[in-house]
C-alpha cells in the first residue's frame, strides 16, 4: 500500500513539472504590460515599466513609442524625450490638424526632461532631472510627477514641486548653468494644460507631429505610426507647424511658430489666459488687435509699454519685455521657465521688427 502511494506522488509531482516547463516553454519572452488604471499613479516610475534594460537608458517597452514634436517649448534648457503608451490593442484617432490626437482610456504620455553635459555631443552623459506623466483615466487626464535620484536609478513621485540646479553647453557653445530649475507641482499642470476647462495634451497634435522620425530621417512620424497601426483617420495631407530653430525660415514664421510652441498654450481660445484676448496659436486666423498689434494687457502694466506688440518696435513691446523677465508677476510664461531663453528672445525681437 505505501508502495502504491509513493508511485502516485511521485506520478504527481513529475506531471506538475512537466506542466510548468511546458508553460515556461510557451510563455511571452516580452508580455505587453498592461497598466492597471486603478493602481496609478504608483509611487515610483520604475513600477510602470515604460522602459527595457537600464532604466535611465529610456529604451521603450513593448507598447511605448518614441515621439518628438516640430517645434519645443523652452524648458530651461533642458532637452526631452517624449513617449507615449498605449494599451496593447488600442490606438490613437485623427480629429483634425491642430487638435490634439484622440487617445484611448488607458493613455499615458510621458515626457522625461534631461540636462547633457553638452548638446552637440551627447555622448559625453546627461541628467535626467524628471519625468511628467499624463494619463487618460476613465474621465479626465490627470498629471503625476517624477524626480530622479542622483543615481539615476528611480524617479519617485513628486506632488508638492521642488527644485534642483543644472547645467549644460547649449548648440552655441556656450554654457548655460540653471540655479534654479523648478519642477511644477502636479496642480499648476492645469494652468497649461487647460482647454475650456478641460484638461488635455498641448504637444501631440497632428501639425505638431507632422515631422521625420528623429532616429531615421527617411521616414515621417505621422506615416510611421500609421504603419505600425496605432494612428487612425489621417488624411493624405496634414498642415505642419515649422520648427522656430530652422534659421533658413523668414522671421514672420519663426517667430509665430515660436509663439505657437511657447505662448499659445495659454493664448488660445478657450485657454487659460482666454480673457485677455491675446491669441497667439498657429492656426489662429484672425487679425489685428487679437494677435497682440497696438493690443492694451486687460490684466498687467509694464514700465513705460502701452501694447502688448507695437510693430517695428521690440523695445516698445510688452511681448517681449515680458519674455526678458525671470520674477512674478512680469515673468511670461509664468511656469516652466526660471531663466531667458536667449535665442528665443532674438527670434522674437525679429519678429516684431518685421510686422508691418
Amino acid at each position: 500500500m505505501q508502495k502504491t502511494f509513493f508511485i502516485v506522488i511521485l506520478f504527481l509531482i513529475t506531471l506538475l513539472s512537466s506542466s510548468c516547463n511546458i508553460e515556461d516553454k510557451y510563455a511571452p519572452i516580452n508580455e505587453y504590460a498592461n497598466i492597471d488604471l486603478s493602481q496609478v499613479p504608483y509611487n515610483n516610475l520604475s513600477d510602470y515599466k515604460f522602459f527595457t534594460g537600464e532604466m535611465n537608458e529610456l529604451n521603450p517597452d513593448q507598447g511605448v513609442y518614441s515621439y518628438n514634436v516640430t517645434s519645443p517649448l523652452f524648458s530651461d534648457y533642458t532637452s526631452k524625450e517624449r513617449f507615449i503608451y498605449l494599451p496593447e490593442g488600442t490606438n490613437m484617432e485623427y480629429q483634425g490638424d491642430f487638435n490634439v490626437l484622440n487617445f484611448p482610456i488607458g493613455t499615458i504620455i510621458i515626457k522625461n526632461f534631461i540636462y547633457y553635459k553638452d548638446i552637440r555631443d551627447k555622448s559625453l552623459g546627461r541628467t535626467i532631472i524628471e519625468t511628467r506623466l499624463l494619463v487618460r483615466k476613465e474621465t479626465k487626464w490627470k498629471p503625476f510627477s517624477y524626480k530622479w535620484n542622483d543615481e539615476q536609478t528611480e524617479a519617485a513621485r513628486l506632488i508638492v514641486g521642488g527644485t534642483v540646479t543644472g547645467s549644460t553647453i547649449a548648440e552655441n557653445g556656450n554654457l548655460k548653468e540653471i540655479p534654479r530649475y523648478v519642477i511644477p507641482r502636479e496642480l499648476d499642470c492645469r494652468t497649461c494644460h487647460n482647454l475650456n476647462e478641460d484638461m488635455l495634451p498641448i504637444g501631440p497634435k497632428p501639425a505638431n507631429l507632422n515631422r521625420l522620425m528623429a532616429d531615421d530621417l527617411s521616414v515621417n512620424q505621422i506615416e510611421n505610426f500609421v504603419e505600425q497601426g496605432i494612428l487612425s483617420g489621417t488624411p493624405a495631407n496634414i498642415s505642419q507647424v515649422p520648427d522656430y530653430r530652422d534659421t533658413s525660415l523668414d522671421p514672420i514664421t519663426r517667430g509665430k511658430a515660436y509663439l505657437d510652441a511657447n505662448c499659445a498654450f495659454c493664448h488660445r481660445q478657450g485657454g487659460t489666459a482666454n480673457a485677455n484676448g491675446l491669441f497667439i496659436n498657429w492656426d489662429y486666423e484672425g487679425e489685428g488687435i487679437h494677435t497682440g498689434i497696438f493690443k492694451i494687457p486687460t490684466n498687467f502694466n509694464a514700465p513705460d509699454l502701452q501694447y502688448d506688440i507695437v510693430p517695428g518696435s521690440p523695445d516698445e513691446s510688452i511681448l517681449l519685455y515680458r519674455m526678458t523677465q525671470t520674477q512674478a508677476p512680469d515673468v511670461m510664461p509664468q511656469i516652466g521657465r526660471s531663466i531667458n531663453h536667449d535665442e528665443g528672445i532674438e527670434i522674437i525681437r525679429e519678429y516684431i521688427y518685421n510686422i508691418e
